[in-house]
């Protein structure tokens, strides 16, 4: 009993960190987690089984993507493709802003959905001037866009990326079930968050001037580009033949950075740079206080619940729900990390796949409820706030998004349950 009141004082106590930003989050969730440690709760937490605690396939497969993909960035590919879908645009406006979101929808399948922002944040600021369309609505239909996306596959967002490593479900079998409801609900989007945008001829003619930049500009080398993205391309197909091939997607991953580097001409030193360390260390904080929380027995708790439920469907709506508005209010990864052991004794007391698809859709497309529901949100709010001096409030957020958001998931909840009744 004292362990689990223990482990519920530390999850608490992390959660109050993590919403409350009054420290750096990654270092106060990483130090919870060596806190847990130091307390000795769980025997088999030490240096000799860091595996059994530590997911070091998310880890090595995210390293290895994020040296691949800012690697890209530095030599302009990225740019380069910002530029060329408002060229495609032609000039109008409803048109380009719809080749935008799923120019970075697209992307986030296959980047970290913060890069992705990144990217876009440039071009869309500068739309915002020339134009005269609101920098605040452009932000939130992008953080819309990329979490949608980043949702489509294993290796777009950091839930799916955990999951794939828990479930062991393959690259092709994320694309497959979750691609299509994906792609479903980004048309939705468009169709009804563009609706509204004003167009006239005024506008149009602002927006053909940057249409006529040359996208060639952004590229720093065409041979060393084109060679990174063969390389990127290959660790996409490795990926998606990794069951075959019967290897860690991590390794694969961490394959492709390694050449990357050699392609580049840049060290293991240099590439720290292209690394972000504090996603790295905040996913172990994490890693290391739901292992103690599930040995310990206080996600057991969760599991009663959910598994008390006689009906698969409404088992599976549950989760959908629990998960998404977990993942708004209490952001996606961490929710993730706690969901998954629930998840896991669930399918082994005979759920079908059906549930992982239930968790991955709903705090993915949950997360876009609220300001804290993905590190998306968080980085796009504030590049508007350091860039446009623009503050979107949690209230201002919810109330644009949560309409979307619940639409999202009522969708979601719909597809999963079909998805169960057909066994597939």
């Amino acid at each position: 009993m004292f362990g689990q009141i223990f482990m519920l004082a530390v999850f608490c106590v992390t959660y109050y960190f993590i919403l409350s930003s009054k420290f750096k989050t990654s270092v106060m969730v990483f130090l919870m987690g060596l806190f847990v440690s130091l307390a000795r709760l769980v025997a088999s937490m030490n240096l000799e089984n860091l595996p059994r605690f530590i997911d070091f396939n998310t880890i090595g497969l995210l390293t290895g993507m994020m040296i691949i993909v800012g690697l890209l960035k530095a030599a302009g590919f990225f740019q380069y493709v910002a530029i060329m879908a408002v060229k495609l645009g032609h000039g109008h406006v409803r048109r380009t802003l719809c080749i935008i979101t799923l120019t970075v929808a697209l992307l986030s399948a296959f980047l970290d959905n913060v890069t992705t922002i990144l990217i876009f944040a440039p071009i869309l600021f500068f739309i915002s001037d020339v134009v005269g369309i609101d920098a605040t609505y452009l932000m939130i239909s992008t953080i819309l866009a990329s979490n949608i996306g980043g949702a489509a596959t294993m290796i777009g967002d950091p839930p799916n990326i955990i999951i794939g490593s828990a479930s062991r479900l393959s690259f092709t079998s994320f694309i497959v079930h979750l691609a299509p409801i994906c792609v479903l609900i980004l048309i939705l989007l468009i169709l009804i968050w563009f609706k509204k945008v004003p167009a006239d001829k005024n506008m149009e003619d602002k927006l053909k001037q940057i249409a006529a930049t040359d996208p060639k500009t952004a590229i720093v080398d065409k041979k060393k580009t084109l060679a990174l993205l063969f390389v990127f391309v290959a660790v996409i197909i490795g990926f998606a033949l990794h069951e075959v091939l019967n290897y860690e997607m991590a390794l694969i991953s961490m394959i492709g950075a390694t050449v990357s580097l050699l392609i580049f001409g840049k060290s293991f030193e240099e590439a720290s740079k292209e690394i972000e360390w504090d996603t790295l260390f905040f996913l172990v904080g994490l890693f290391m206080i739901t292992y103690a929380m599930r040995e310990v027995r206080l996600i057991d708790y969760i599991t009663r619940v959910v598994g008390g439920i006689r009906s698969p469907y409404l088992t599976l709506t549950v989760m959908i729900w629990l998960s998404g508005f977990a993942g708004m209010f209490l952001s996606a990864v961490p929710t993730t990390t706690v969901m998954i052991p629930v998840v896991q004794s669930l399918v082994s007391n005979g759920m079908n796949t059906s549930m992982w698809w239930a968790l991955s859709l709903g705090v993915s497309l949950g997360a876009n409820g609220t300001t804290v529901g993905a590190a998306a949100n968080i980085v796009g709010l504030a590049l508007l706030k350091k860039y446009r001096n623009e503050i979107v409030t949690f209230t201002y957020f919810t109330k644009k998004t949560m309409p979307v958001t619940i639409l999202m998931l009522c969708l979601v909840n719909v597809y999963v349950a079909l998805m169960y009744y057909m066994s597939w």
